[in-house]
This record gives C-alpha cells, structure tokens and sequence, in this order.
C-alpha cells in the first residue's frame, strides 16, 4: 500500500506551490532487503529524500536521544567507549503480553522484523557509530552507514530462537491462566514463528572488534522492559580488590533511568569488603516535574520543522537489511523449530547457555532465585528470616522490598514491582506472606520455571 499510497499523494495531495510536503512513512519498510529496494524506488522517484521521513519512533524516546549527551557531552564515556575497555553490550526488549489476538500479522513477520532489525538496531547505531562531524542529518547518515558497513551478515549460529506457550499461576489465591502464542485464533496450527529472538551481531572495525553486542526481544516475559546495558572488562588492578564487573544501563522503559553499578566498600574494619552499588539517575528524581514525551510526540514534532536527523535514511535500511535477510530467508525457508517457554519467564531455557558462549552471563529472576531456594526448605525458611525484620512471622511490602532490590540492580524497586512479587505468593490476598504462603507460592514457582513443564518441542538453542 505505501507505494501507491506514496505516488497519490505526490499526484494530487502536495502542498500548493511554494509550500512544503513531508512525507512521513511508518515501518515496516519491507520485509527484506528485495522487498525495501521495491518500496525505495517508488518512494524515491516521487519524493527527494529531505521530503522522506521514515519513522521508528525509539528515536524519538528520551533515553535514546541521550545517547548523544551521554558519550558527547562528557569526558568521562567516549574516553572508554572502545573494545579495551568494553566486554559487551546487551540491547534488550522485553514484554510482559501476548499477541493479544494480532497472531495474524505477527505471524508473518516474527519478534525480528517486528522488534530487532528496526526498534533495537537504531538503539545500537546511535550508541556504537564513531561521533559525527556535527549532528546535522547527512553527519549521522554518515556515520550509521559505515557502522553498519562494518557488520557482517547474521547466520543462524548466532541466532537463538523461542516461542511462548501456555501457562498457569497463582495470583492471590486465584489462578490465572496464561495462553500460548498457538493458541491465538489468528495463528495458523503449528506455527513456528518466533516470539523471541537473541541475535550478536559483530562489528568489524578498530572501535569495537572482538566485542560482542546481544540483541534480545521477546513477548509473553516476566515484565515490560527495553535497556542498554553496558559491561565493562576487569583489569588486571583489579585483583586487588576482587568484585562484580562495572555495569551502565541505560534503561529506555519503563521509569527512565540511567544508573553506573559500581563497587564500593563496606562500612567496617576490613578493606576489602566490598559490594556492588548504584549510581542512579532516575528522570522521576532528577528532573521532577519534566515531561518525558513519547517518542511519537518528538517524531512528529521533528518532521513538521524538516529536522531529519533522527529518522531512518535509505542507506542504513539498505545495509540494515543485507545484516538481517540472510537469517530472515534462512528462517522462513528452513522453518526451525524454537524453543517453547512458558508464559512469564525470564528467557527461554537455553538462553543463558547461549549468551555464554559470548561470555555474558545475565543475572536470575526473583522467581527463578526463589524457585533455586525450593529444594532446600532450611534455606528458604533463612530467606525468610532475613526479611522478616521485625520477627512478626509475616511479610510485608517494606520487607519485601529488600528481597526485590536483589533484581533490580541493587537500585530501590517500585512499588508496583513489590506488588508484583506479593501477588504471586499471597494466597489469602491480605497483602502480606507468611511463610506457609511463601512454600506453597515457591513450589508452584519451581514448576512453573522448571523447563521440563515446557509445552512443546526443545532444543539446545540454534
């Protein structure tokens, strides 16, 4: 339809002579490198490409677009923003819903053309592309091209596939039940489309060679989540006081934030007792009452003053689509069997075995923490102690809140996400756990993350 639509509007519906015509196009831009090449000669030969404005609107969203304050404005970043200094890097989406009955369309494009090859790869070209001469539009153009240039094809061996079945649990005492993705009326029987996906793609030049960088995305997670998280290498100083590597996570959504997890020492006699703390930036924090507009606000604003500059060139979609069509035609072609997780978990069993060949290890769920605690009842039961402050036998969300900092970095949890963690134990609905609710709610976790009660086919990880 765009191309049709594309060649009406420069027939009969540009602005009178002497006015202006932006015209703006919404992705998908193809489904491959054929189909966009199809699209861009009709686009092209009815409009100059100052006229095009191709929106992916993770451009416009506020902690993407401080990827250029960060590296930019500060002496600190830019200087360590090279493969001597980083491990890797993870670019992350994650969703806590379903296809919520649009099965149909999902379905003919899977979580890589939908999420990675546009939402999460302009993520990473604003955070990995050499600083521009300025950041006027043929600047950054330049320099997202030759990134990209410097990329090699995706193959299936370093792809890794998923896709979200069925799953039931317990919320305050009642169950909640969970369709699988084959489960949507709109998706044909025994589809294969992915809903998650974790693809590394390698960047051949002097800044980053050596540097893995993971893109992940999936429906039907544990939670509602898109972030940059920076890693860097321990250096052989480090050995005089050992800890956890630094991390900067730039998290896009939700409750913007950027926060340094760095190592610091712990109140006391011994020097080198140390743990691992945060340097936090929440926006909330920093800049109370500032409004943080959606990314489509900014895009449309951009594009009513010509301002380019954040919108998606012809030249990085023709590279952006050489990286991913070969894995695309790979996948729809050879049909590969992913991975079959449960509804709600962290990431599919096979994942982690996967990131670590890369030499990245993420970090467990508080389910999957609690689920590892079942099979020991005198460890749960300490857990539990431990939290119980005030020895009154029961949880309360203050306590709890203490167990919940474990997953979030050690920054402090909201409290919708305390919420979260009570109501998938509490199995009165009072709003507080004792430790009879915490077993019962644990057993039930353990089934629920254990892979064996997968609904379908596994395998290793492709």
């Amino acid at each position: 339809m765009f191309g049709d639509i594309c060649k009406g509007v420069r027939a009969a519906a540009c602005a009178p002579a002497g006015g202006w015509t932006q015209l703006l196009i919404e992705k998908p831009f193809g489904r491959d490198s054929r189909t966009f090449e199809e699209l861009n000669a009709i686009t092209s030969s009815s409009f100059d490409e100052d006229e095009l404005f191709r929106i992916d609107h993770y451009l416009g969203k506020e902690v993407v677009l401080n990827l250029v304050a960060m590296r930019f404005g500060n002496q600190l970043f830019e200087n360590l923003w090279n493969r001597e200094n980083i491990a890797h890097v993870q670019i992350v989406f994650k969703e806590d819903l379903g296809t919520e009955g649009r099965g149909g369309y999902f379905d003919s494009s899977g979580i890589i053309r939908d999420i990675m090859q546009n939402h999460l790869l302009q993520v990473f070209l604003w955070a990995a592309m050499e600083p521009p001469a300025s950041l006027s539009l043929a600047s950054v153009q330049e320099e997202k091209v030759k990134l990209l240039k410097a990329i090699k094809p995706v193959t299936m061996q370093d792809c890794f596939l998923g896709q979200f079945g069925r799953n039931t649990w317990t919320v305050s005492g009642t169950e909640h039940v969970e369709p699988g993705y084959l489960d949507d009326k709109g998706v044909p029987a025994n589809s294969k489309c992915p809903t998650y996906a974790a693809v590394v793609l390698k960047v051949d030049n002097d800044r980053w060679r050596d540097v893995p960088f993971l893109f992940r995305a999936g429906k039907g997670l544990d939670e509602r989540m898109a972030e940059v998280r920076v890693t860097f290498k321990p250096q052989a100083f480090n050995q005089l006081v050992l800890g956890a590597a630094n991390e900067l996570v730039m998290r896009i959504q939700p409750d913007e934030a950027i926060y340094l997890k760095i190592m610091n020492k712990m109140p006391g006699w011994k020097v080198d007792d140390v743990t691992s703390t945060v340097l936090d930036m929440s926006y909330s924090t920093a800049f109370p009452g500032g409004y943080v507009a959606d990314g489509y606000e900014r895009m449309f604003l951009n594009a009513f003053k010509g301002d380019g500059s954040l919108f998606v060139g012809s030249g990085e979609l023709t590279e952006a689509w050489r990286i991913f069509t070969p894995l695309l035609d790979e996948i729809d072609n050879s049909k590969p069997q992913p991975v079959i997780y449960p509804f709600g978990v962290r990431v599919p069993d096979g994942m982690d075995n996967f990131a670590s060949h890369y030499g990245i290890t993420m970090t467990e769920s508080w389910m999957e923490y609690l689920a590892l605690h079942a099979r020991s009842l005198a460890s749960l039961k300490n857990e539990f102690d431990s939290l119980d402050k005030n020895g009154d036998g029961r949880l309360d969300s203050t306590e709890v809140k203490q167990l919940a900092k474990k997953f979030y970095d050690g920054r402090e949890p909201t409290d919708k996400d305390v919420a979260k963690i009570i109501s998938r134990l509490d199995r009165n609905g009072d709003g507080r756990l004792t430790f009879e609710e915490v077993k019962q709610g644990v057993e039930a976790l353990s089934r629920c993350c254990s892979s064996k009660y997968n609904d379908g086919p596994r395998t290793k990880y492709y």
